[in-house]
């Protein structure tokens, strides 16, 4: 005789839901800098279910998102909001970066974000997590967790199943953790760069798939950049695995890949721009 699973109440799947939420997951690219600063550039979090079984509505973290930018922080593991519970000693040590940018793209929110630079302890862990990025091979895996305070959940539901879902639909954003483990499975990893979702550099931030080069680098993002100081005449072709090594700090070997990657596809015509 078979047993039937008991549909969860409303009730239920909003007890389920936490007061504080982590969601969240890095897209892949190269660590660069930018007159000097240092930056991370990643997808925050998307509207799928994660590893907690929740919804973040983009909306929720739209609205909060100016709250984000004047009163956030970049982490390591949420440490600096859940020290001061836990009793951790000097958990604001491990706030590494502050947020500069939020853009909403469809169901899926970017975040711009910039390390601490110098001698403090705050500094001191950027420099770990930068140099875990910048300065071995391969770059250690970074995933970001979104943190704050949840104002309001609903149940909805999911019109892909049918099914009920519990759904955070205000939050009091105040926090992106850096941690080893992800919670959102649809998310890709880690990484520092203006490319793939900030791609279109200087202007905005553009979602786009882009082929790698080996260890996980963007190619296409990085292509246009070369493609674009071409026609500009600010680059000779000879010159393109220099600028790719001395631009992005890529090893003289992947600048070179690169080169020639991108001298093929200039020699067969293909798109560029």
């Amino acid at each position: 005789m078979k047993t039937s699973i008991p549909t969860p109440t409303d009730q239920q799947l909003l007890a389920g839901l936490p007061d504080f939420i982590a969601v969240g997951g890095l897209l892949k690219a190269t660590p660069t800098e930018a007159d000097g600063c240092r930056f991370l550039y990643f997808q925050a979090s998307n509207e799928d279910l994660d590893h907690q079984n929740e919804v973040v509505l983009q909306q929720a973290l739209g609205e909060s998102a100016a709250y984000f930018l004047r009163h956030g922080n970049i982490d390591l593991s949420h440490y600096t909001i859940l020290g001061p519970k836990s009793g951790l000693a000097n958990f604001m040590d491990y706030e590494i970066g502050k947020p500069v940018a939020v853009k909403m793209d469809g169901a899926g929110t970017f975040v711009k974000a910039q390390l601490y630079q110098g001698d403090s302890p705050m500094a001191q862990n950027a420099n770990r997590v930068w140099a875990s990025l910048t300065r071995q091979t391969p770059p250690c895996r970074w995933y970001p967790s979104v943190g704050g305070a949840v104002l309001s959940k609903s149940v909805q539901t999911d019109p892909a199943t049918g099914a009920k879902v519990a759904v955070i639909d205000r939050v009091r954003w105040n926090n992106v953790a850096l941690d080893r483990c992800p919670v959102n499975k649809t998310i890709p990893e880690v990484s520092a760069a203006p490319v793939g979702v900030f791609a279109k550099s200087l202007n905005g931030f553009v979602l786009q798939t882009a082929a790698v080069l080996p260890d996980g680098l963007p190619y296409n993002a990085y292509r246009e950049q070369v493609a674009r100081a071409l026609l500009a005449g600010t680059l000779a072709a000879q010159d393109v695995a220099a600028f790719a090594e001395r631009q992005w700090g890529l090893s003289a070997e992947l600048a070179g890949q690169f080169s020639r990657r991108f001298l093929t596809d200039l020699r067969n015509r293909r798109n560029l721009t």
